[in-house]
């Protein structure tokens, strides 16, 4: 099981996410206030799931593409925010967040091994292959390859999951608007 640490620029908010987690029997162990703080928790562990806002010194998309293998991010981003870039070990779930889907991603993610089935760090041939079927079926429907690539993002985001599970849901057809 992974350990479960929250990162956010306000003291306030990262203890009402500790409180949610709490709530919902998840112990978060540390809370940092910036990005090289968790960056230095990372050069000394092998793997945790960091549930973070708005970070004084870097976004969180950058964070986690900083992380090694082993490491997986719960974005909580403001409306306000542009879309994320893709990372696969990151999860956006927007605000409000809403505390069910934050406590079923949390558990999700400190449950997987790095090694078996987590998220992968780089996009290895499947999740490529996954992003243009998926982006092909969009395509199909009207959209242009940018706006079918957002519009996945944009899925990931409200279902909170991985951006490669929503692909592979559309590419499947499982995945309705």
């Amino acid at each position: 099981m992974k350990e479960v640490i929250v990162a956010s620029r306000s003291p306030r908010g990262a203890a009402h996410v500790r409180s949610l987690l709490a709530g919902g029997q998840v112990l978060v162990r540390h809370v940092f206030t910036s990005a090289a703080q968790v960056l230095a928790f990372a050069s000394v562990r092998e793997e945790a799931v960091v549930v973070c806002g708005r970070l004084p010194d870097m976004p969180a998309a950058e964070l986690a593409r900083l992380l090694p293998v082993g490491f997986d991010v719960v974005w909580l981003v403001s409306p306000e925010e542009p879309p994320p870039a893709f990372a696969a070990n990151l999860v956006p779930l927007q605000k409000p967040v809403d505390r069910a889907a934050l406590l079923d991603t949390v558990r999700r993610l400190a449950s997987a091994a790095a090694e078996t089935g987590g998220p992968h760090r780089a996009r290895d041939p499947e999740t490529e292959a996954a992003l243009k079927r998926a982006k092909a079926v969009l395509r199909r429907a009207g959209l242009s390859e940018r706006d079918a690539h957002r519009e996945l993002q944009r899925r990931a985001m409200q279902s909170g999951k991985t951006l490669l599970a929503v692909a592979e849901e559309t590419a499947d057809g499982e995945f309705r608007r």
